[in-house]
């Protein structure tokens, strides 16, 4: 999994104001597509696997395998920033 600086910056600022220990990236279900997945300020779980991006703690589903092909990045929208995900083979 990559995650650009932007997305790092401001995923580290929603953990510092909501006092979670980091992100979890799960998998939320099953599409059209393949899996969908979540990413929420979930505690991790026994089995993820966790990763380290300059300081943001990101524990992955282990139910999910291999990452590589997905990037997080942060979208600037007329609500605000948003995370999205490119890559991958989820609609």
């Amino acid at each position: 999994m990559n995650i650009t600086p932007g997305a790092v910056s401001f995923l580290k600022q929603v953990v510092e104001e909501k006092g979670a220990e980091g992100i979890r990236f799960f998998k939320a279900g099953e599409g059209c597509c393949g899996p969908s997945f979540g990413l929420g300020l979930d505690p991790s779980q026994e089995n993820d696997q966790i990763h380290q991006f300059d300081g943001l703690q990101l524990a992955v589903d282990a139910e999910l395998g291999s990452v590589d092909a997905i990037t997080l990045d942060v979208e600037e929208t007329p609500e605000g920033p948003q995370i999205v995900m490119l890559g991958g083979n989820a609609c």
